[in-house]
Order: C-alpha cells, then sequence, then structure tokens
C-alpha cells in the first residue's frame, strides 16, 4: 500500500561490545533541501563520511537532518574523570580577579569551582580496531535510522488522514458553488437585461443585440471551465496520495492552482453567499498547503 512519510523524525539506537557502548541520534525538521549535518564525538570523526553515506542511502531526501554519533559510559568502559589542571587554574585566577575589581575578599569555594563547566573529563579506554568500531557505528546508527523512519511513516499516516478530510470538504465546497452558479444563471441573465435596458432610451431596444449582449456578459461571468478544473485538481491531488512517495512538490503545484481557479471565481461571482463560499475554499486550500510542508 503507497504511503506518505513526513519530514519530521527522531530516533535513536545503541550498539555494545565488550563493556563499550556507541550510540547514534537522529533528528530532522522541515526544509526544502537535503541538509545534512553529522557530528561525531573525538575519536569517531574518521567514520563522519561512513555516517552520511548510511543516510544517504535510505530515504531520507529533503529536510535538515542532524546526526549524532558518540560513546556512551557504561560500568565496564573504564571511563574515569579527570580534572583538567589547566582550566582549574584558570578558573582560580580568574575568580581572584574578579574579587580585586569587585573590592570583595573573596577566596575560591571547592563547591563552586566542582560544578564549572570544563573542569573534569570523562577518559574513555576505548581500545577498539577500526574495524570493530565501524560495525558498531553502522548498527547503532541502523537502530537509529529504524526507528526514525518509523517516526516519520506514523506521523505521514496521521496527515494523510487529515489531508484526506480537508480535500473532502474543498470538494464539498466546490460542489455547493456550481450547485449555486446553475440556481443563479437565470437571475445573471435577468439582472443583465435591466441593466441593458437602462441605458437604452425607449423605441432604441434591438431585441436581437440585447440578446447577444446578454449572452456575452453572462458568458465572462460564467465560472463552469474554472469548476471543471478545481474539480481535475482535486483529483489529481487524490491520486498523488494515493501513489504515495515523495508527493510533497507536486501536492504544492496542485495546491497553488486550486487557489488560482478560487480567485477567478471569486473575481466573477456576484452573489454574495458564492463569494462566502470561495472565501472558505481559499482559507481551506491555505491550510492544506501549511499541512504539505511536513511531507517529504
Amino acid at each position: 500500500m503507497a504511503k506518505i512519510t513526513s519530514m519530521t523524525g527522531f530516533g535513536t539506537g545503541a550498539a555494545e561490545v565488550d563493556g563499550y557502548r556507541l550510540r547514534a541520534l537522529i533528528r530532522s525538521v522541515n526544509g526544502r533541501f537535503l541538509d545534512l549535518q553529522i557530528r561525531c564525538q573525538s575519536g569517531l570523526a574518521d567514520f563522519e563520511q561512513a555516517v552520511r553515506e548510511q543516510i544517504q542511502q535510505g530515504s531520507v531526501t529533503r529536510g535538515k537532518v542532524n546526526v549524532t554519533v558518540e560513546w556512551e559510559q557504561t560500568p565496564q568502559s573504564g571511563a574515569l574523570p579527570v580534572m583538567n589542571e589547566e582550566v582549574a587554574r584558570r578558573y582560580v585566577s580568574e575568580l581572584k580577579r574578579l574579587s580585586d575589581l569587585a573590592g570583595i575578599a573573596l577566596e575560591p569555594d571547592l563547591q563552586l569551582l566542582a560544578r564549572l563547566p570544563g573542569l573534569f573529563r570523562n577518559e574513555e579506554t576505548v581500545a577498539l580496531d577500526p574495524e570493530r568500531t565501524a560495525a558498531l557505528v553502522a548498527e547503532a546508527l541502523g537502530h537509529a535510522l529504524a526507528e526514525f523512519e518509523q517516526m516519520r511513516d506514523t506521523e505521514g499516516a496521521a496527515l494523510l488522514l487529515d489531508l484526506r478530510g480537508r480535500l473532502a470538504k474543498l470538494e464539498r465546497g466546490i460542489e455547493a458553488i456550481a450547485v449555486m452558479t446553475e440556481a443563479s444563471k437565470e437571475q445573471i441573465h435577468t439582472r443583465l437585461r435591466e441593466r441593458v435596458e437602462v441605458l437604452l432610451r425607449p423605441g432604441e431596444l434591438d431585441e436581437s443585440r440585447v440578446a447577444m449582449e446578454v449572452a456575452l456578459l453572462a458568458d465572462r461571468s460564467d465560472i463552469t471551465e474554472e469548476i471543471v478544473r478545481f474539480r481535475s485538481h482535486n483529483v489529481q491531488f487524490l491520486n498523488a496520495l494515493d501513489e504515495g512517495g515523495d508527493v510533497g512538490k507536486r501536492l504544492n503545484f496542485l495546491l497553488q492552482e486550486m487557489h488560482r481557479e478560487a480567485n477567478t471565481i471569486s473575481s466573477k461571482a456576484t452573489d454574495a453567499d458564492l463569494i462566502h463560499q470561495v472565501v472558505e475554499i481559499k482559507e481551506e486550500v491555505e491550510r492544506l498547503r501549511e499541512q504539505i510542508q511536513n511531507l517529504a
């Protein structure tokens, strides 16, 4: 069964061997093009290209995608806190300088210093060879991608239901306009004839000429073609949803055409109820446009 996919998603995955655990995280938001940002922890930078290739081999084609790959501390990993002496000396020096500038006697507090960022670092004693590390990266990223794609599919399914519901509302709106137009054709002819007669002096009325002018004016007010095209766009929109896949750009184009037809109908309309119906259709088209920005 065809499906559509959301551009937003999130996924995490991990792989572990010999007490070492590696974690991968993927998150994405909307974007017109694929913007892939990869951050590999120190010691894993050599695997960035492999990470990029694994992501690009999947179904991600658009959006701003952020990927993080890092070692995760485990009880067996041998990660021990180590004080950064240079950072500690600089903190003490700057705090003393602040004390002198403020004219306040202040001795650096050990508990305060311990909470300052960068004072301690974890030294990972990762001793895996590059081949085993590469396998861990691929496995963790594979798990993250699976969760990421599942979330995108779930959101896509919800979007699909919403789009179909909104399209059904559009169809009801355009059919209501078609009914209004059919019912008001005679009224349009009558009003136009009255306007033409007002402009002519008594005794100068040429029935055949009046009939022709009224017919021409009525034809300019006719919105049958716009209704037919709007219905066609609706059908194409539904077909695109049924086909699934990368449909965002195609649907956006169809919505532009729907908006164009609605504007033309609005410019020709004279009936207040009909104009109100067109306004509702245009509002629904805009809501649809907002929703499809989330589609891949």
